[in-house]
């Protein structure tokens, strides 16, 4: 079904733009956009087309975080309160895992505020760029509820450390300044240009092998879960033999003897 809550745009060159979209809202969580964005992203889990996943809101937002308006929730039915509202959390938790699980490489394009559930979906991307306008925000505090959601208190603190506790307990604003300076973005932008810059990066990303790519996220993510250093190195070891056994080495050791660039076929 063509999603209601998203526009999708894919082409060729193994990129796919993601935009939530309900801009009236400023791209607030809803239930519906909830469900479609985990769909979206659980069709990407096994595409070996798509390379590099930018996400972004339209509007002058990139997600105010969730909708808790009383209409934007379904009726929980014969279900005990308890029950119906892990669901509803599991509904939102499982999108910034499935951020960490697909192969793809995701850029945030954090066009405006990135709030509560939006500020973790941003953590949870790769690499996240930001316009001059935007902000940060773990508005969860503010309104009688733990900062201990969607991953931020997992994803914070390993993006810009020691000043996690803060930013998280307080809910304050974080400018696009401040986060550029603490690691938070990877840059800012002019006024409007945040997807060109996004875009810019994933070129970038689009020149190299893909599976090189895959992997190089996925040990990424592997070493802040390991155990011990060792461990770490372990599956490094695994992972770059894979790389080394792959075609596409071949292809750029020709490629350099050639004085040419490389053809990376996957």
């Amino acid at each position: 079904m063509t999603p209601t809550t998203l526009e999708v745009e894919a082409d060729d060159t193994g990129l796919m733009i993601i935009r939530l979209s309900r801009p009236e809202r400023l791209n607030a969580l809803s239930p519906t956009l909830m469900v479609e964005l985990t769909e979206q992203l659980q069709g990407l889990v096994h595409d070996l087309q798509t390379r590099v996943v930018i996400l972004t809101g339209a509007g002058r937002a990139f997600s105010s975080g969730a909708d808790i308006t009383a209409e934007g929730f379904p009726d929980p039915g014969p279900v005990s309160r308890e029950r119906h509202w892990t669901d509803i959390q599991r509904l939102y938790s499982d999108v910034v895992v499935l951020l960490r699980r697909i192969p793809q490489v995701v850029i945030a394009a954090v066009n405006g505020p990135a709030v509560g559930g939006g500020f973790s979906i941003a953590m949870a991307s790769d690499i996240r760029f930001c316009d001059a306008s935007a902000y940060f925000m773990a508005a969860q505090i503010n309104i009688g509820q733990s900062v201990s959601e969607m991953g931020a208190s997992y994803l914070l603190p390993r993006i810009v450390g020691g000043r996690a506790s803060e930013i998280l307990m307080t809910g304050r604003r974080v400018s696009a300044e401040e986060a550029d300076r603490v690691g938070l973005v990877s840059g800012v932008s002019e006024p409007g240009e945040v997807l060109t810059l996004a875009r810019n990066t994933a070129g970038l990303l689009l020149e190299k092998a893909p599976l090189a790519l895959r992997m190089s996220k996925e040990a990424l993510h592997a070493s802040q879960g390991a155990g011990s250093f060792e461990m770490a190195i372990t599956m490094e070891d695994r992972t770059q033999t894979l790389c080394v056994l792959s075609e596409d080495l071949q292809e750029a050791v020709t490629a350099f003897r050639d004085g040419r660039r490389p053809e990376f076929g996957g």
